[in-house]
C-alpha cells in the first residue's frame, strides 16, 4: 500500500502514474511497461538507464570521499539547471552527478539551480554503464530526506561571504496534464508548483527535485565564492556550490514588470492595503502584478492610495480599468494624485474588424470626457485600426513586426499579452511555435519571452490571467491539483495550466517554476537595458570603437541569432541562452 505521506510530499499530486511494484511490470498510463517506452527525448529505456548509471559512477566516487561507501548509498543527488524541467522517473533525469553546482549572478539578482534526489535500491548499486538490469530502478526503495543544510558561501580571494539566509529551498511539485492541441514532450505529470521545504519521502522509480535559490546581496563583493549544501537523509550528500558574483548590480527599480488579468480575488476582497500587500507580495517579489488592483479597491480611496503607492514603489508602471464608462469621481481622484498617466482604460476585448466603428465611438467618448486617459485594447496595431487606441496589447503569435514599428513611431505603446489562444484570424504562423507559458512547454519558452520583447522593442509584457485556477483548487494540496476544464473559447481545445502562474497555499500564494523562469527573463531584460545605457553613453561621448567592442555590443542588443532569430524560431537548447547571458554580463563589466 502506498504511503500517504509519500503522496503528499513527492509533488502532492497523483503519484499513481508511476507504480513501484515489480511483480506485474511497472507500466505507464497506457499500460505499457516502462522498459518498453522512451523518455521525453525519445531515448529507449536502455539508453536512459545506461546514461543514468554512467553519471551515477561519479557520485559513488564522491560519496566514498564523503565517507559513504558505494555499497551503503541510499540515494544520489544530481544537479540541474533551472531551465530544465525534471520529470518524475529518475532514469529520465539528465543532469550532472559530479556534486558541483556552478552559477553566476549580478548583485541584487536571484539565481537558482535544482538538486534532484534519486533513491537507490540495493540491486542498483552494482549497475554500470556496461552492465545493468532494466528492472533494477523498479525494485522497492524509499528514502526519507529530513532537511537541506546550507552553509555560507565564502569569497575565495578575500574575507567576504554570503550567508545561508540568502537562500530559499522549495520542493518541486507536479500537476497532471491532458492531451492538448499542440505538440508536447509528455502528457502526464509536469513539474510546476514550488512547495515549502519540509521532510519528505521519495520512492523508486521516481526522483524528487528541490529548487534552490539565492538572492545576491547588493553589498556583496564581486568575485568567486564557494560553499556547501548538504541533503540530509539516512546519510548526507554534500554538494559544492560555486558562485561567481559579477561586478555590477541590477537596478533597484526593475526595467520591466509583468502584468496580468484575473488576480486572486481574496487579495483585494476586503479592500484593505494590508491584505493586498500580504497576498500580493509573493507576486511582486517575482515582478508580477495584477492589472486591476486600483480599480478593484477604488471604493475605499484611503486604502486604495496606500496600495498604489506601494505598487508604484515596487516598480509597477501601469494599472488598468476595464470599462466602457469610467467613473468620473475616480478619474478626478487619479488626476489629483497625478496618477492618471499611469492608467489605461480597456473598453472591450479583441474586437473584430467589423466592430471598429463601435470601438472608435467608445474611445472618442472616453477621450472627450476624460482627457489624458489612455485608451488600450487587446488588439494588434493593424493599419486599419490606426488612431483607435493609444496602447496596443497583442498576443505575440499575432504580431507583425512592421505594424509594431509603425505604432511605436507614432508614439503609441505596444505590449504583449500571452493568452495562448487569442481570437484573431491573421496569424502569420503557428501559435505553438511562439514562446508561451502553458505548463507543458520547456522552461526556455518562458524565459526567452523577455529576450524577444527586447528584440522587438515591446514596452511591456502581460498575461491574460495570474490566478485563474481550475474548479476545485481550494481542495489542494490535500487532493491532487485539478485538471483544467476544457476552455470555453470556441474550438480552442485544452491548454494545460493556461490562466495561472501561481498556486494557493493555505492563505498565501506560492510561485510556479514558470514564474521563476519569467523573473529570470526579466532580470536578463535588466541587463540588456544596462548594456543599452552603456552604448548610449559611449555614443554621446563620441568614443571610438576600439577593438570592435561596440560592434559586439550592437550584436548583443539585437539579440544573437544563437538565442533567437524570431518569434517562431528560437533556440530550444537553454545552454545557448545561458552562454549569451554570460557574454552579456562580461560586456557590462568590461565596456567603459
Amino acid at each position: 500500500m502506498r504511503n500517504p505521506f509519500q503522496i503528499l510530499t513527492v509533488g502532492l499530486v497523483m503519484l499513481g502514474s508511476f507504480q513501484a511494484g515489480a511483480d506485474d511490470g511497472p507500466a505507464n498510463d497506457a499500460g505499457v511497461p516502462w522498459i518498453h517506452t522512451t523518455d521525453d527525448w525519445g531515448r529507449p529505456w536502455g539508453d536512459a538507464c545506461s546514461d543514468f548509471y554512467r553519471r551515477a559512477g561519479a557520485q559513488f566516487e564522491l560519496l566514498a570521499r564523503q565517507g559513504v561507501p558505494s555499497g551503503k548509498a541510499k540515494f544520489l543527488v544530481g544537479v540541474e539547471s533551472p531551465l530544465q524541467k525534471v520529470f518524475m522517473p529518475k532514469i529520465w533525469f539528465k543532469g550532472a552527478m559530479d556534486g558541483v553546482a556552478s552559477l553566476s549572478a549580478a548583485k541584487g539578482e536571484y539565481e537558482g539551480f535544482q538538486l534532484v534526489v534519486c533513491p537507490l535500491a540495493q540491486s542498483e548499486l552494482g549497475q554500470t554503464y556496461f552492465k545493468w538490469d532494466p528492472q533494477a530502478p523498479f525494485q522497492p526503495a524509499t528514502v526519507k530526506i529530513e532537511s537541506v543544510r546550507i552553509g555560507a558561501l565564502k569569497l575565495v580571494a578575500g574575507g567576504g561571504e554570503i550567508g545561508p539566509e540568502a537562500f530559499t529551498v522549495h520542493r518541486v511539485g507536479y500537476i497532471r496534464t491532458v492531451q492538448p492541441q499542440y505538440p508536447v514532450e509528455l502528457v502526464g505529470m509536469w513539474p510546476d508548483p514550488l512547495l515549502p521545504m519540509e521532510a519528505f519521502e521519495v520512492s523508486n522509480p521516481n526522483c524528487q527535485p528541490l529548487w534552490i535559490e539565492v538572492k545576491i546581496p547588493r553589498d556583496a563583493q564581486a568575485g568567486d565564492y564557494e560553499g556547501e549544501i548538504a541533503v540530509v537523509g539516512p546519510h548526507e550528500v554534500r554538494i559544492c556550490v560555486k558562485l561567481r558574483v559579477w561586478n555590477f548590480a541590477l537596478p533597484e527599480t526593475p526595467s520591466i514588470v509583468t502584468m496580468g488579468w484575473q488576480e486572486p480575488q481574496w487579495a483585494v476582497a476586503d479592500g484593505r492595503f494590508e491584505t493586498a500587500k500580504r497576498i500580493l507580495t509573493p507576486l511582486l517579489d517575482h515582478r508580477l502584478c495584477p492589472w486591476h488592483v486600483g480599480q478593484r479597491m477604488s471604493k475605499n480611496l484611503e486604502e486604495h492610495d496606500k496600495t498604489l503607492e506601494w505598487l508604484f514603489g515596487r516598480g509597477v508602471k501601469m494599472q488598468a480599468m476595464s470599462t466602457n464608462a469610467p467613473e468620473a469621481e475616480y478619474i478626478e481622484h487619479l488626476r489629483k494624485k497625478d496618477w492618471l498617466g499611469r492608467f489605461i482604460c480597456i473598453p472591450g476585448d479583441e474586437p473584430h474588424e467589423r466592430e471598429y466603428p463601435e470601438y472608435k465611438k467608445r474611445a472618442d467618448e472616453i477621450r472627450a470626457k476624460f482627457p489624458g486617459l489612455k485608451i488600450a485594447m487587446t488588439e494588434p496595431p493593424r493599419p486599419e485600426a490606426r488612431g483607435l487606441f493609444d496602447f496596443w496589447i497583442l498576443e505575440p503569435s499575432a504580431q507583425r513586426e512592421e505594424w509594431v514599428k509603425q505604432a511605436r513611431a507614432r508614439g503609441e505603446q505596444v505590449w504583449w499579452y500571452l493568452c495562448q489562444l487569442p481570437i484573431n484570424d491573421l496569424y502569420p504562423g503557428a501559435i505553438h511555435r511562439c514562446p508561451g507559458v502553458v505548463v507543458d512547454r520547456p522552461a526556455i519558452d518562458h524565459r526567452v519571452i523577455y529576450w524577444l520583447a527586447y528584440k522587438y522593442g515591446i514596452d511591456g509584457v502581460s498575461f491574460w490571467a495570474i490566478a485563474g485556477w481550475p474548479a476545485g483548487w481550494e481542495k489542494w494540496p490535500g487532493e491532487p491539483w485539478p485538471v483544467n476544464e476544457r476552455s470555453k473559447y470556441p474550438y480552442s481545445g485544452q491548454h494545460n495550466a493556461n490562466g495561472f502562474l501561481c498556486y494557493p497555499y493555505k492563505d498565501a500564494l506560492i510561485p510556479s517554476m514558470r514564474l521563476k523562469s519569467l523573473r529570470d527573463g526579466m532580470e536578463d531584460y535588466d541587463m540588456l537595458t544596462m548594456l543599452a545605457e552603456i552604448r548610449s553613453r559611449h555614443q554621446t561621448g563620441g568614443g571610438k570603437d576600439a577593438g570592435g567592442v561596440m560592434e559586439e555590443v550592437e550584436r548583443m542588443l539585437a539579440i544573437p541569432a544563437e538565442v533567437a532569430v524570431g518569434l517562431r524560431y528560437f533556440n530550444k537548447d537553454h545552454a545557448a541562452l545561458t552562454s549569451a547571458r554570460e557574454k552579456l554580463a562580461g560586456m557590462i563589466e568590461k565596456t567603459p
